[in-house]
């Protein structure tokens, strides 16, 4: 929902979320990470590969330490 804080995601699965956002590397993210961004809406499996949604474009933008502090409050 638009109004949802977004989920919190630890600092390696938030690297993870930045190296899907660079476009390579992404053999080096563990299966575990790149499950849960699926999962939570943040990245898309196609053909092997992961590319980033419109809110995984959206929680790089606002960064890990932001997002953990919006839910704080």
């Amino acid at each position: 929902m638009v109004g949802d804080p977004p989920a919190l995601l630890s600092t390696e699965e938030f690297d993870s979320l930045r190296e899907v956002g660079k476009g390579d590397a992404q053999g080096d993210i563990p299966q575990m990470h790149w499950e849960r961004l699926v999962v939570l809406g943040y990245a898309l499996r196609r053909l092997g590969t992961l590319g980033l949604t419109e809110s995984g474009r959206r929680r790089l933008a606002i960064g890990n330490d932001q997002a953990r502090s919006n839910i704080a409050r």
